[in-house]
């Protein structure tokens, strides 16, 4: 294969570490990228077609609302790719001489296939997580999706959790890969471990339940003042999160970091000896793929507490890289909290096995190799 199109929301977007990665590697680095918008981070200069870009001429103004019309009366979602903008991505790829297209997140795949599938380039979507639960749900999508399975060469799951979620709605393709994101275990590796350290990385949201995380920790660490959690990440919880914390007088053990940047989480994970995450499904169906902080803390040979949600499970091993409790469980969760500061867990032992772990099944560099040969088999 010579060269591939990775269909995207923004070039580039800090949060995407999975994303930007694929753009930066796949195939020595020759990819190019149709993106929704183009930002200022930019580490790595690729050529992009930047979609916003697309001023619409009249056709379009008067093509527009009949489409959505259409769409409407079809049961699928009004907006679709048409007119100019279409013309123009298509025109983009030839000009590239792009061999294949790799839609990063589902929802930009039944988008992008359904409507240009057919034009004689093999398109590949890859599932991470929001795409392949709460988006799926809608009906709408369902039919859009279906349509662009007709057209598609194969599908990416960062795991089997996802790609059992569509088949419950009757979405399967039969050139399904599951390969997780990963991380780089040459940089994410551990170091001298600080006893008693917690942390917890990502968005203060829903699904993860930080509150849950929170309170835990302070009811079973303030007996130990030697304990502390640094939890890095912002979002709709934070200020809950910050109650939690004066009611229960931890200011002193417990710190709320906001968003940081990689090599901030990265000094975290290889100082501390326990990573927390209470994910659970959201009330509006929203769920994990394969969290990328639960990678990056086994890698860094963190003792991961967290929960049996989506695809968790495929990357702990209970009793040996870590342990689980089922979503919403917090006495549990409190129970494993307990153990980790009574010296009940082995830290040093599951910490091996999960760097381990992660160096055999989630070093990026070589799930990178598995994705390349898919998409050459194309």
């Amino acid at each position: 294969m010579k060269k591939i199109c990775i269909f995207t929301y923004a070039y580039m977007h800090p949060h995407q570490t999975m994303v930007n990665f694929h753009i930066e590697n796949l195939f020595s680095g020759s990819a190019v990228v149709c993106a929704g918008k183009e930002t200022t981070f930019q580490p790595v200069k690729r050529t992009v077609f930047d979609r916003s870009s697309v001023s619409p001429t009249l056709w379009d103004k008067v093509l527009t609302p009949v489409n959505e019309l259409a769409n409407k009366l079809k049961g699928l979602p009004q907006q679709s790719l048409i007119g100019t903008e279409r013309a123009r991505i298509i025109e983009f790829l030839r000009r590239e001489k792009v061999d294949a297209v790799l839609c990063e997140f589902g929802c930009i795949g039944a988008e992008v296939v359904s409507s240009i599938g057919d034009i004689g380039i093999p398109m590949f979507t890859y599932y991470r997580g929001y795409d392949g639960t709460m988006r799926i749900r809608s009906l709408r999508q369902q039919r859009l999706t279906a349509r662009a399975f007709e057209k598609t060469a194969g599908l990416f799951f960062v795991s089997k959790f996802l790609k059992d979620n569509l088949a419950r709605y009757g979405l399967v393709h039969p050139n399904s890969h599951v390969i997780p994101s990963g991380v780089n275990t040459e940089k994410f590796h551990p170091l001298d471990k600080k006893k008693h350290k917690f942390v917890a990385i990502g968005r203060l949201v829903d699904k993860k339940r930080p509150d849950i995380t929170v309170r835990s920790f302070c009811e079973e660490a303030k007996s130990y003042p030697d304990a502390s959690l640094s939890m890095l990440g912002g979002g709709p919880w934070q200020e809950r999160c910050q109650e939690i914390i004066r009611e229960m007088r931890m200011e002193g053990q417990v710190e709320i970091l906001g968003e940081q940047s990689h090599d901030s989480v990265m000094k975290h994970l290889q100082q501390a000896e326990y990573f927390l995450q209470h994910s659970v499904t959201s009330p509006e169906g929203d769920a994990e793929g394969a969290p990328t902080s639960i990678q990056e803390a086994l890698a860094c040979g963190c003792v991961v507490l967290s929960t049996r949600h989506a695809g968790i499970p495929e990357l702990v091993s209970e009793g040996k890289t870590g342990f689980l409790v089922d979503e919403l469980d917090e006495t549990g969760f409190r129970t494993l909290i307990r153990d980790a500061l009574t010296g009940n867990i082995d830290a040093e032992k599951v910490g091996r096995a999960s760097r381990e772990f992660a160096v055999s099944n989630l070093d990026n560099r070589l799930l990178i190799k598995r994705l390349e040969s898919v998409l050459s088999e194309a």
